[in-house]
């Protein structure tokens, strides 16, 4: 079970005659694994960049400790809540440049801990209004800082490593049900390959984006693994860029996925963040200016 499953399980639990301290308790850990969450994805940012930011983790948490408190949320009202818990905690400044530039952290811009940090501070502010409604901008205010410092202690490369190991493994297939297998069997035999896209539909996307082959500069390698797949370089030296079979020279980055999950990701069957929380889309290194500058071509 992935940690995204534990939330999920967390929120079928019935809370409402729980003592305080079980609640308390149950809140805490769902903070300390969406922090640790927040800290793996500062050294995996996501490849598109309306995904860059870190707000479907903020309000997986928001929502599942809401519900230990007994309070329902939808996922709308959660990611407006972390806007607002954020100018309330002081975050305001951040605010207004926008939701991209709000919490949690945003790849190398911070070290490991600070992403833990800032999490488990913006957790503890929602521990607090989910359990003292009403609570004053001052008192969210001490909280958050206090929990900031607070983690400082909590957070450990152990436990890190440990996470990110298991976050990694790839998750067990579930059997589709048979009319879904029959629809995705049709579609397989008759509609285009991982090569077909990368050759034709990505190569054309690379052509019309003139400005992320000079941001990039490089070359890039895909390595689509299974069948209809294979390995190409992207070449994004000099503009209209261009994409050729094998790997050549040494690339800025490689984007590693299967055939299966890469038409997923380009059909929008599958998130791109939550494939790469799973290990499912795979960047290597992980460098953020890179991975934003690839993102337009996938808008």
């Amino acid at each position: 079970m992935s940690w995204l499953d534990t939330l999920e399980a967390i929120r079928t639990k019935d809370f409402s005659r729980a003592p305080a301290k079980e609640r308390e308790k149950a809140a805490r850990d769902v903070v300390n694994m969406c922090s640790y969450g927040c800290a793996m994805v500062a050294v995996s940012p996501i490849p598109f960049s309306d995904a860059i930011v870190m707000l479907p983790i903020q309000s997986a948490m928001v929502i599942t400790v809401g519900h230990i408190f007994g309070r329902k949320l939808t996922s709308a009202d959660a990611k407006d809540l972390v806007v607002e818990l954020g100018a309330t905690a002081g975050l305001g400044m951040l605010a207004r440049q926008g939701i991209k530039a709000l919490l949690p952290v945003i790849g190398a811009l911070l070290t490991i801990p600070a992403a833990f940090a800032a999490n488990w501070a913006m957790g503890r502010v929602a521990i607090e209004y989910f359990r003292q409604p009403g609570a004053s901008r001052d008192k969210l205010r001490q909280v958050y800082a206090e929990a900031k410092k607070e983690a400082a202690a909590l957070f450990s490369k152990e436990a890190f490593d440990k996470f990110r190991k298991k976050a990694d493994e790839p998750a067990p297939k579930r059997p589709a049900p048979r009319k879904a297998k029959k629809k995705a069997s049709a579609r397989k035999a008759s509609g285009p390959t991982a090569a077909n896209i990368v050759e034709s539909d990505f190569a054309e996307r690379v052509a019309a984006h003139p400005e992320v082959c000079s941001a990039v500069n490089g070359l890039i390698h895909l390595d689509i693994d299974g069948k209809g797949g294979g390995q190409w370089t992207v070449d994004l030296t000099k503009s209209p860029g261009s994409i050729s079979r094998g790997f050549k020279g040494e690339p800025r980055m490689t984007v590693k996925a299967t055939a299966s999950d890469f038409m997923a990701l380009v059909e929008r069957e599958k998130d791109a963040q939550t494939a790469v929380l799973n290990g499912e889309l795979q960047l290597e290194p992980m460098d953020l200016e890179v991975a934003t500058e690839l993102g337009r071509l996938f808008a």
